[in-house]
């Protein structure tokens, strides 16, 4: 695996350097966005071998995110104006993000979906709608990160901002339901499954905590600092 973008000739220019992080940033984000969309699908087929793919996916992220911060440090070592030196630590603070939110991916995730390939129980009605919908938004949150961070775009930054609302309504919508059914079950196997859908909403709202750090970056502090 290696980079697109991280050009040696750009670095005697802080300004392109850092649009080329940039880019390079938004390739691993697709990776990332990639790991996320197919969790969905390896989850509900309970697919071992999708599983596995997306964990080895995580090695790529990691390569190339070693590759950004090792750009980055050879950036800072030329002259910066202000305006550049706090592009950097923007862009420093979402590669370390970006980061961690692969790795809820690559390690909580995943091993999700190795546990829940030796449940019995399924996943149904309105509790399997619920689960979709929040996975959804999660993903959509992470794209527009993604873009936000990629094309310095605000107001994709502040969509994610907005969505702060969806995440939490259906999160809670999913846990009063699964609540109230792990009181009244018995049955082992389903009570499994329901501690696992239970896991898998604390994911997706970290992934989503995740998303807003990186959106924050683009934003001025005085919209940043709202939430």
């Amino acid at each position: 695996m290696q980079t697109q973008y991280l050009d040696d000739g750009a670095l005697e220019a802080p300004s392109v350097a850092l649009q080329a992080v940039r880019l390079e940033r938004g390739r691993v984000g697709e990776i990332t966005l990639g790991m996320l969309r197919d969790v969905g699908p390896a989850l509900r087929d309970r697919d071992l071998e999708r599983i596995e793919d997306i964990a080895r996916r995580d090695d790529e992220v990691d390569i190339l995110e070693a590759e950004i911060f090792r750009y980055l440090g050879r950036i800072r070592v030329g002259h910066m104006t202000e305006r550049e030196s706090a592009e950097m630590q923007q862009l420093m603070v979402a590669t370390d993000n970006l980061e961690n939110l692969a790795d809820v991916i690559e390690t909580d995730m995943v091993a999700l979906a190795r546990k829940l390939v030796n449940i019995k129980s399924v996943t149904q009605g309105e509790t399997r709608t619920i689960l979709i919908e929040l996975h959804e938004s999660t993903l959509k949150s992470v794209g527009l990160a993604v873009q936000a961070i990629r094309d310095n775009d605000q107001r994709a930054a502040e969509s994610v901002m907005i969505m702060k609302d969806t995440i939490r309504d259906q999160s809670e919508r999913l846990l009063e339901r699964k609540a109230t059914r792990l009181v009244a079950a018995d049955d082992p196997d389903y009570l499994t499954l329901v501690r696992m859908q239970m896991s898998f909403v604390d994911q997706m709202r970290r992934i989503y905590t995740l998303a807003k750090r990186i959106a924050k970056v683009v934003l001025p502090p005085g919209i940043a600092e709202k939430d």
